[in-house]
C-alpha cells in the first residue's frame, strides 16, 4: 500500500518558488468547500490568487525573487482599482471569476494553467528529469495513466481539468486537518526563508482576525475625558476632546506589526483613519505621536499598572523605570524602535509618507 503522506511530501522538496503550495493548497480549500472529485484548471488558478493576495499586498511579503505568482498578484492590484488591499476573499473570488475573461486575468490564469499543474506532479515522473523544459508537459500527459503511478490527479486537456486520484480523495477528506496543517508549515518556512527580518509570518498568510480594541478604546476615551482638552490629536492637531467620530489608529499599520500594542495605537477621527489605512504616516509626526504616548503612559499608570506592561516588554525596562523616564527619553526610545519598523517597511513596499490633507 502506497504511503501518500511521504508521497506528497517529495513535492516540496527542493522547492525554489512558492507555486507548489499555493496550487495544492488552493485544491484542498476547493475540496473542502465543493467536495468534487474534477475541479477547472482555470478554478484552481483564481483560487490561488485569493490565497496570495493577503500576503503580498496586504502584508507585502515577499515569495521570492524570481517568483511569479507575486508578480502576477501585484499586477492585478494595479490593474484594477476595484481591487483593495484589505477586500474579503469572499469577494476577491467573486471579482476574479467575474472579470476572468479581462485580457490581463484570462493572461495570468493562462500561464498559471500552462506549467504549475504539472510541474505540481512532476517528481512522480522520473522520466522528466534531464529532460528540456518544454517537453515535460507532454511526457506528463502521456505516461499519466501508467498502472505504477501514484498521483494525486489527472489532468484532462479536452476538459481542462483535473481529476483528483479516488484514494488521495479519500485520504483528503480523512485527513484534511493535518494535511492542511502540514501544507502552511511547508509555506511558513518557504515563506520565512524569504523574509528573514520580517516577525509574526504565520499570521500574515491570511487576512488578519477580528482585532481587539475594545480595552484600548476603553482607555483612551477616559484619558480623553480627563485630559482631552489639553491634548491633541496627532494628525489633525486639535484638542482630543474635540474629536467627532474617534478611532483607534495603528501608528504603524497593524499588516506591519501584527498586534494591539498600546504603545502603537491613539485616538484619531475615523475619515482620518480610513485616508492613512495601511500606510505609514511621514517621521514629521513621530514627535506628537511620542509626547502624546507619554502623557498617555503617566494616565493609565493611574488606573492600572498593568497596562504598562506593553512598554516594559518593549522597553525593557522594570516598572519604576519606565515611569521615572524624562519625555526626552522616552521619546527617544519609543522613535528608535518606529524608526526601526519604518525602515523594515520601506524595504518590504509600504508607503511611509502619508500626510493628513495630502493627496498620495
Amino acid at each position: 500500500m502506497v504511503d501518500l503522506e511521504k508521497e506528497i511530501i517529495k513535492v516540496f522538496q527542493s522547492t525554489t518558488n512558492s507555486y507548489k503550495y499555493y496550487w495544492w493548497y488552493a485544491i484542498l480549500q476547493l475540496v473542502k468547500k465543493k467536495g468534487n472529485q474534477k475541479f477547472n484548471l482555470e478554478e484552481i488558478a483564481l483560487q490561488m490568487m485569493v490565497l496570495a493576495w493577503y500576503p503580498v499586498n496586504y502584508y507585502k511579503l515577499s515569495l521570492g525573487k524570481q517568483d511569479q505568482l507575486a508578480t502576477y498578484i501585484k499586477k492585478l492590484k494595479s490593474q484594477f482599482s476595484e481591487l483593495k488591499e484589505d477586500m474579503k476573499e469572499e469577494e476577491l473570488f467573486l471579482f476574479l471569476h467575474e472579470n476572468k475573461n479581462h485580457k490581463v486575468l484570462k493572461g495570468i490564469i493562462n500561464k498559471l494553467t500552462k506549467y504549475v499543474p504539472y510541474r505540481f506532479i512532476r517528481p512522480w515522473f522520473d522520466e522528466s528529469i534531464g529532460i528540456d523544459d518544454d517537453k515535460v508537459n507532454s511526457l506528463i500527459i502521456s505516461l499519466q495513466n501508467s498502472p505504477n503511478k501514484y498521483l494525486p490527479y489527472k489532468i484532462n486537456l479536452e476538459t481542462n481539468q483535473i481529476c483528483l486520484d479516488s484514494k488521495w480523495l479519500d485520504w483528503i477528506y480523512s485527513n484534511i486537518r493535518i494535511i492542511e496543517s502540514f501544507t502552511l508549515y511547508e509555506l511558513f518556512k518557504y515563506v520565512e526563508k524569504n523574509n528573514p527580518y520580517v516577525t509574526n509570518i504565520s499570521l500574515k498568510l491570511f487576512k488578519p482576525q477580528t482585532r481587539k480594541l475594545a480595552e484600548p478604546t476603553k482607555l483612551w476615551k477616559k484619558f480623553i475625558e480627563i485630559k482631552g482638552q489639553e491634548q491633541l490629536s496627532i494628525f489633525e492637531k486639535k484638542p482630543l476632546l474635540h474629536l467627532n467620530k474617534i478611532a483607534i489608529d495603528h501608528y504603524l499599520p497593524w499588516s506591519l506589526v501584527t498586534h494591539d500594542k498600546l504603545w502603537n495605537l491613539h485616538p484619531i477621527e475615523q475619515e482620518v483613519n480610513s485616508s492613512k489605512g495601511n500606510k505609514i504616516a511621514d517621521s514629521k509626526y513621530l514627535e506628537d505621536f511620542t509626547y502624546l504616548q507619554f502623557h498617555f503612559v503617566h494616565h493609565i499608570s493611574n488606573d492600572n499598572q498593568k497596562y504598562l506592561e506593553d512598554y516594559i516588554t518593549l522597553f525593557s525596562i522594570s516598572k519604576s523605570e519606565l515611569l521615572n523616564i524624562p519625555n526626552r527619553k522616552f521619546t527617544e526610545l519609543l522613535s528608535n524602535k518606529i524608526r526601526i519598523e519604518t525602515e523594515l517597511a520601506t524595504n518590504l513596499g509600504y508607503y511611509t509618507k502619508w500626510s493628513y490633507l495630502i493627496l498620495d
